[in-house]
Formats: C-alpha cells, structure tokens, sequence
C-alpha cells in the first residue's frame, strides 16, 4: 500500500514534516547544527557583533537615532560595506502629492506622516522625482521645484533628481558627491525594495519603522 502510495504521487508537501516532527520533550528550537562550517559561522558572528568601545558605540547610536534607523541596521551596513550612512533617498510619491492649481501654478502637498518624519531626519535628504507623481513640467517650473519642494518641507530636501530607476538614484546622488553607499532608502513595499537595491543603496528603510 505505501508503494501505491508514493507512485501516485498525491502525498501532501507537509507529510515528510510531519513525519520527522520532533518527538517528547522537544522544545521545537532550531537543529543544534555541530558541523564545522556552523562552528565558523557562529565565531565569525560572534566575533562581528562584539560590543565596540563605549565611545564608538556612542556615536554610532546617535548616527542612528539622527536617521532614524536602528543600531543593528547601521551596524549592519558598516560590517557589510564599512560605509558610514549619511543621507535618505525617498520617492517624491511616497513625501508628497503634486497637482497643478487654478491657474497652472505647482501646488506641492506634504503628507502628513512624511513630513513628521522628514522634520525628525537630521541628515541629507535626496527626493527621488517620478515623473509620474508630477505633471507635466516645463523646464522652468522643474528648474523652480526644488525651491517648491523645500517650502513644504521647511528647507530640509537637499535636491531631487528626475526619474524612476536605479541610474537616476546613482545620477543623482554622484551629481551631488555622495557615495551610494552612504545613502538609505526610505520606501513603502516591494517595488521601493528592489529599486534600492538595483541602485546598490545598502539599505531600504519602511516609512511605518522611520523613526519608530
């Protein structure tokens, strides 16, 4: 029966789990893995997230707490890269709506989280301008926007840079003599994830855990 069984193919993903499921007195932790390679790993671990010197430490909690992200993931970014994060990347859509007014003027609009946090942000802020969150712009009123831009945000955003990829990220912050890793992004989902990443930013930050 367990031969007819197996040929049919109709056994459930989980009945392997199931069959191998812990037995008595099992605390349903992780294997205890006693391989030599684990052995390393666990070392190298250790070894990486050995409390620094006080002062160290220090600087870098305020670092974090001035960009509103955590220690771990400041921490994280310089084992990874030795790079020390100064800026914030955040797509225009994501800080702002932008509509035209009665009389085709440009009427920017703060969100009201985005601008709480942005008023927290001690650190260089770069907007990343998706020409699909603005309207049509003439090459004066895209000239205008930044100063636009930055009286909503009480002069915090330190330029913007058009389009909607990974090169207009790099674009921008070389054009304004930043490093890429020494940039963040600040994002809502997936799609904000991987536009990060495929910019080389070393980190994407949730806008509900910015500064929570």
């Amino acid at each position: 029966m367990g031969d007819r069984f197996d040929r049919l193919s109709v056994r459930h993903a989980n009945v392997e789990t199931l069959l191998r499921r812990p037995g008595i007195g099992h605390n349903n932790g992780p294997t205890f893995d006693m391989s030599w390679e684990a052995w390393v790993w666990r070392r190298a671990s250790a070894k990486a997230w050995k409390t620094p010197k006080p002062e160290v430490a220090m600087l870098r909690l305020k670092r974090a707490e001035r960009l509103g992200i955590t220690y771990k993931e400041l921490a994280s970014v310089i084992m990874d890269s030795g790079a020390h994060m100064s800026a914030a990347v955040m797509p225009l859509s994501l800080a702002a709506r932008v509509r035209r007014g009665p009389n085709r003027e440009i009427i920017v609009e703060p969100r009201n989280s985005a601008a709480d946090l942005v008023a927290k942000f001690r650190g260089r802020l770069f907007i990343l301008g998706d020409i699909d969150a603005v309207p049509a712009l003439s090459e004066t009123e895209r000239a205008d926007f930044l100063a636009a831009l930055n009286r909503a945000f009480d002069g915090k955003v330190e330029a913007i840079g058009w389009g909607h990829d990974a090169p207009a990220i790099r674009a921008m912050l070389k054009a304004n003599g930043l490093p890429h890793l020494e940039a963040f992004m600040v994002g809502a989902g997936m799609a904000h994830r991987v536009l990060a990443e495929t910019a080389g930013l070393p980190l994407t930050k949730d806008i509900d855990t910015w500064f929570a």
